[in-house]
C-alpha cells in the first residue's frame, strides 16, 4: 500500500507554471471582452487565430507553450470615429502579459486622420497599457483610446454659433439653450470624472457632476454642444445611464447664450455624498425640477 501511495503522489499533475497562470489569465480577459464587445463585427478572429485560441484553452497546466502560440485579436469600435471612420484596436498578447509584461496595442485609424494624430492615440493606449502591468488592461485601453478620439474630433468640429460671417442666413439662425439631468449607476472611473470635466469645458457648458454611486450630470450650454457632450457620454462604457430630464429654450433676438444661463460655465465636480449639494445648487438656479427628475420626481 505505502508503494501504491507514493507511486500516486509522484503522478500528481505538476504545479501550473507562471506562463501557465498568466495564460489563463488571457483566456479569462478574452471571453469578458468577446462577451462585451458582442455586436456584429466588433469582435475580429481570423480563423488561425481562433484555432490557436482553442488550442490554447486544451493545454494542461503541465504542458509548455509554445513560443509560437499567442492570443490576438481585433476590437472594431464601431461608434467611434476618426477620419470618417470607425477605430480598430489589434491586440497581441505576449506570455508575460498580465503579470510581468504589457499587452500589444496597435491602433487603426481612417484615411483622413493625420499622422501626428495616429501617432498621438498610438502613443496614448500604449502608455495605458505600460501602467496597467501586473493587471488586465485591454478595457482601460480602449476607454483611453474612446478617449482621445472624441476629444480629437472635438477640437475638428466647427460650430455655426462661432463662424458669424455676416450673411443672412448666419444673422437669422436661432440659437437654442439645452439643459439636461444624466443619471448613471455610478461614476466611479478617474479618467471618466476627469474628461466630464475636460469635455465640458471644451464645449463651453456649465453645471455639475456628482460622482458615486448613483453619478449625477446637470448641464446646459448651446444645444449642439450639449448633444456632442451626451454623444462623447454615451460613448463611454457605462452600467447604466439615461437623461432623466432635459428643457430646451430659445434664444431671444438680441440675446446671447451667456445671458440665458442659469449656472457658471464650467462643470464643477462635487463630493461623492453631494447630493443635498446638487439640490441645493439647482434650487438657487430655479432648476429644482431637473434635479427632482433624477429621483423621478414631477413637480
Amino acid at each position: 500500500m505505502k508503494g501504491k501511495q507514493e507511486q500516486e503522489q509522484v503522478e500528481d499533475p505538476a504545479p501550473a507554471t507562471a506562463s501557465k497562470i498568466n495564460l489563463n489569465r488571457q483566456l479569462a480577459e478574452v471571453e469578458v471582452l468577446r462577451s462585451i464587445y458582442g455586436g456584429e463585427g466588433e469582435f475580429e478572429l481570423t480563423a488561425q487565430e481562433e484555432a490557436i485560441l482553442e488550442s490554447l484553452n486544451y493545454l494542461g497546466d503541465g504542458d509548455d507553450i509554445s513560443k509560437s502560440f499567442y492570443i490576438s485579436f481585433i476590437v472594431n469600435l464601431l461608434s467611434t470615429e476618426m477620419g470618417g471612420r470607425h477605430i480598430s484596436v489589434g491586440f497581441s498578447m505576449p506570455h508575460g502579459y498580465p503579470e510581468e509584461q504589457a499587452v500589444s496595442v496597435t491602433v487603426k485609424c481612417g484615411g483622413g486622420v493625420s499622422r501626428s494624430e495616429h501617432e498621438a492615440i498610438n502613443m496614448g493606449a500604449r502608455e495605458v497599457a505600460r501602467e496597467h502591468i501586473g493587471q488586465e488592461a485591454i478595457l482601460q485601453v480602449l476607454q483611453r483610446v474612446q478617449e482621445i478620439a472624441l476629444m480629437t474630433s472635438n477640437k475638428n468640429i466647427k460650430y455655426s454659433s462661432d463662424q458669424d460671417d455676416g450673411s443672412i442666413s448666419s444673422v437669422c439662425k436661432l440659437l437654442h439653450i439645452k439643459r439636461v439631468l444624466i443619471w448613471f449607476h455610478h461614476i466611479k472611473s478617474l479618467q471618466k470624472r476627469k474628461s466630464i470635466l475636460e469635455w465640458g469645458k471644451e464645449l463651453n457648458l456649465g453645471g455639475y457632476c456628482k460622482p458615486g454611486f448613483p453619478g449625477i450630470i446637470v448641464i446646459e450650454g448651446e444645444k449642439g454642444r450639449v448633444d456632442t457632450y451626451l454623444k462623447q457620454l454615451q460613448n463611454l462604457r457605462w452600467q447604466a445611464m439615461s437623461i432623466r430630464g432635459e428643457e430646451e429654450e430659445e434664444v431671444p433676438h438680441g440675446k446671447e447664450i451667456d445671458d440665458m444661463r442659469h449656472f457658471l460655465t464650467g462643470i464643477k465636480e462635487l463630493d461623492e455624498h453631494g447630493m443635498s449639494e446638487l439640490g441645493r445648487f439647482c434650487r438657487e438656479a430655479n432648476l429644482e425640477h431637473l434635479f427632482m427628475s433624477a429621483l423621478k420626481i414631477s413637480r
